[in-house]
């Protein structure tokens, strides 16, 4: 069993979840990762109260349900535990209106995914250092 929670991507770009998994090997890092499509896969795979992420990094840009939606959505949620989960949006461009957008709705972090594999690597490390070295609550479902 691995003792790393793990770190989900929802992004419906099938070659980031490559570029994403590359890193990852790239950087040895030891949370399993998990993609997902569709900002409902997700929120399924909280509702069914599998193991608690990580970090969740999603992008502005979803089919379906766009991110900000999906953001929302958790918020709502009445577990207190899926709100302490760290919440990165990441886009390939952005507005300041959408950045101004993701703040409101207390992500912790918006990114530019970045035009070349050093650069992406850059950012996911800085992104998982950081989140590494934070303390967040202990929550179970009595709270």
């Amino acid at each position: 069993m691995n003792k790393f929670a793990p770190v989900i991507v929802v992004d419906d770009d099938p070659e980031d979840f490559e570029l994403v998994q590359e890193i990852w090997k790239d950087l040895k890092l030891p949370y399993p990762l998990i993609f997902f499509t569709y900002g409902q896969q997700l929120l399924d795979y909280l509702k069914a109260g599998e193991e608690i992420p990580f970090i969740i990094i999603s992008d502005v840009n979803l089919a379906g349900m766009h991110g900000f939606e999906l953001r929302k959505k958790i918020l709502e949620d009445k577990s207190a535990r899926h709100k302490s989960i760290p919440f990165i949006f990441w886009s390939g461009t952005a507005t300041e209106n959408q950045i101004k957008e993701a703040y409101e709705l207390s992500s912790h972090g918006f990114f530019i995914k970045a035009g070349s594999f050093i650069k992406l690597k850059e950012i996911i490390k800085d992104i998982i250092a950081y989140w590494h070295k934070s303390e967040v609550p202990f929550l179970d479902e009595a709270h």
